[in-house]
């Protein structure tokens, strides 16, 4: 247990903002200005325990949004390959350790939708919530 809790510890210590509450929106990365319409989230494969999975496990945008995702695995051991599918935007990427991916889409239509390693069922994905689209408050 306390092995399980350090490891958690090191791990949420060296993530991106935002990780430490897996299911928070991430803010977008520091060395990038914000730009209207545009969100951007880092998602990494990590393990925890015997346990892998995708953080952050939930992300939120707004329908409109171009949604840009830099894809990570930090999965240690044997198998350096690990898939990200989003089906409902027909996203399938595999990633291997240490050679990000970047996926870029429009988020279309509102609703939550599953993502998840398509190469290994017993992974633990996670969900994209897209909004409806955000009203124009200067009128």
């Amino acid at each position: 247990m306390i092995v399980m809790v350090a490891l958690a510890i090191a791990i949420f210590a060296g993530a991106p903002r935002g990780f430490a509450d897996e299911t928070a929106k991430l803010a977008p990365m520091a060395t990038d200005a914000p730009q209207p319409g545009v969100q951007k989230f880092t998602v990494v494969a990590v393990q925890i325990g015997t346990t892998k999975f995708w953080l952050p496990s939930t992300i939120i945008v707004h329908q409109g949004e171009k949604v840009i995702l830099t894809l990570k695995n930090d999965i240690p051991g044997a198998e350096d390959r690990h898939g990200f599918s989003l089906p409902a935007y027909n996203i399938n990427e595999v990633i291997e350790r240490g050679q990000p991916k970047t996926v870029t889409f429009v988020a279309t239509r509102e609703g939550v939708f599953p993502y998840l390693c398509q190469l290994h069922a017993a992974h633990v994905g996670g969900q994209l919530i897209v909004e409806p689209k955000m009203q124009d408050e200067s009128r």
